[in-house]
């Protein structure tokens, strides 16, 4: 747990009618004001339910959306209430000026069924600068900070690192489980480890690609970024998503992993179309024999099933990533394929997933492979982060 104050050592102080502010992240995809996957509010209630437990007064910060600094009622955290108040049981207070008032009566006068919600921290300039005079305006309403939000803990801003500053803080249940899940996917104490990344880009992910090398025993590369490998070992990739400038990058890469002891495991087939349009005409080859006038846009039938051989041969999976462009039938094939293999050893007790990212949060859910996972995070940054070894400013402040 990176040796973070976590909750077991709150929960020993007396919290009767203490105000914790607790951290989440309420960012959830919402379509005519209804959420449409509550998973966020699902995984933050042990948190909550347990202080409301010993008595506090509860107030959640959370952002949603970029309203960069701006009063934009388009990013109003009041679409989250009905959600909200499902999820937990009680009634939401919510507070729109929380920021700039000093709130404490407020809080304090709550009753019992009631939690408080602050609006959009990114309403105000000074969040995302860290503003310490923001922080001290925040901090003084509260006695405790528990940031139960590890998707935003990659950013240095008022809600996950200022007030932590002023007030004794803690890590909360989900995101413990988040750093938990990640580190156990990368222990070496886990058996044979196996490491698939896609996505389009080596430059976005050049540090994952590079701690992966020396905490995995194989690393699958498949994506866009796949083909950027391919092209610096000689391969010819007609029209295909690349990135020329990182070739040398990719030979390094492939040099220290091979120092490392880790295989880059490369696609050995791919599917190919002369376009992104939908119902365009595609066709299977082989990688050595892509047409100069092609775009790969997915991983062949071949290549699932040396995946599939590999994880048979794994006792945990660590991925991040799309395999192809999942969006666009019949390019995420290999996606779904690789992700029906990991659910069924996970669901026969034959290997420990964990995977996360955005996209591959995305991918995952499109192919209903996703719930037999051991876990999936629903952090984006912060997950990579962490799988690149970097240092989280919101989980620093929280050190004992």
């Amino acid at each position: 747990m990176l040796n973070l104050r976590n909750l077991d050592q709150l929960l020993k102080e007396n919290l009767k009618d203490k105000i914790v502010f607790i951290r989440v992240d309420l960012n959830v995809p919402i379509k005519d004001n209804i959420v449409l996957d509550d998973t966020r509010i699902e995984r933050i209630t042990p948190t909550i339910n347990e202080l409301l437990d010993k008595g506090s007064k509860i107030c959640l910060l959370s952002h949603f959306g970029r309203p960069d600094g701006t009063n934009n009622k388009e990013f109003s955290l009041s679409k989250v209430i009905t959600s909200l108040e499902k999820h937990l049981k009680k009634d939401i207070l919510f507070i729109e000026n929380s920021f700039e008032d000093n709130v404490k009566n407020k809080i304090q006068s709550s009753s019992i069924d009631e939690i408080i919600l602050y609006e959009n921290t990114r309403f105000h300039d000074g969040e995302e600068k860290n503003d310490k005079d923001l922080a001290m305006k925040v901090a003084q309403n509260g006695d405790y900070f528990v940031n139960d939000a590890f998707s935003v803990s990659h950013r240095s801003h008022v809600s996950t690192v200022g007030i932590a500053e002023y007030l004794p803080s803690f890590s909360g249940r989900y995101l413990e489980k988040e750093i938990l899940m990640i580190n156990k996917s990368l222990s070496t104490g886990s058996g044979k480890r196996l490491g698939i990344i896609g996505g389009s880009k080596i430059s976005t992910k050049l540090k994952v690609l590079e701690n992966l090398t020396e905490n995995v025993d194989k690393l699958f590369v498949g994506g866009g970024m796949a083909n950027t490998f391919l092209l610096a070992k000689g391969y010819k990739i007609g029209k295909s998503l690349c990135e020329r400038s990182m070739i040398n990058t990719a030979n390094n890469i492939l040099l220290n992993a091979n120092k490392n002891n880790c295989e880059i495991i490369l696609p050995v087939d791919a599917l190919v179309a002369k376009d992104m349009e939908k119902g365009t005409s595609f066709n299977e080859t082989s990688v050595d024999k892509i047409p100069p006038d092609a775009l790969i846009l997915d991983i062949g039938s071949k290549t699932i099933s040396k995946i599939s051989g590999i994880l048979k041969e794994m006792s945990t999976v660590v991925w991040c990533g799309p395999l192809g462009l999942f969006e666009l039938n019949p390019f995420q094939t290999g996606t779904v394929s690789v992700a029906k293999e990991i659910s069924t050893l996970t669901k026969n007790k034959k290997i420990i997933s964990v995977a996360g990212g955005g996209d591959t949060v995305a991918a995952l859910s499109q192919s209903n492979y996703n719930k037999d996972f051991t876990y999936i995070s629903t952090a984006g940054g912060a997950f990579l982060e962490l799988l690149a070894g970097e240092i989280l400013p919101g989980l620093e402040v929280l050190r004992k």
